[in-house]
């Protein structure tokens, strides 16, 4: 599977339902908030996600007719594994990175510090050329 998934939830953190408009969602795809429209509350994440509007990961798959999204809420102590733009790499770790899209971490080996670094990354899964990482997301309370 693509995409984030859940390896770990020490808070228990809720599942939602939230409005989406004019979007296909696959299992695994980071969603962000949507602070431009009255009717969707969440879109696709992408590389210009920020800290402060991450928001969670689809839990079902839906074609872009559909009016709602289960989404599990993101929070900063949660563990996932994901699909990352090049080879997974210990040296990586604790390392911020930015998405490449919704379902993907762009994993440069240079850790970024500006506000779009919504990812960090704490360990590998399987051998380093399997391009999948462990971490966490980075969640901002304030605007950065």
């Amino acid at each position: 599977m693509a995409g984030f998934s859940m390896i770990a939830n020490p808070n228990d953190t809720p599942t939602e339902t939230v409005r989406v408009a004019s979007q296909a969602y696959v299992i695994g795809d980071a969603v962000m908030l949507d602070r431009t429209s009255d009717a969707t509350d969440v879109v696709p994440a992408t590389s210009s996600s920020t800290t402060i509007n991450i928001y969670g990961v689809a839990l079902e798959t839906v074609a872009s007719s559909a009016t709602s999204l289960l989404i599990q809420v993101v929070d900063d102590i949660q563990q996932w594994v994901v699909e990352s733009a090049n080879n997974s790499n210990v040296n990586h770790r604790f390392q911020r990175m930015l998405l490449t899209d919704a379902n993907t971490v762009n994993n440069t080996g240079t850790d970024n510090t500006t506000k779009e670094a919504v990812f960090m990354q704490t360990g590998v899964q399987g051998a380093a050329a399997s391009a999948k990482i462990i971490g966490k997301f980075l969640k901002a309370q304030v605007a950065a």
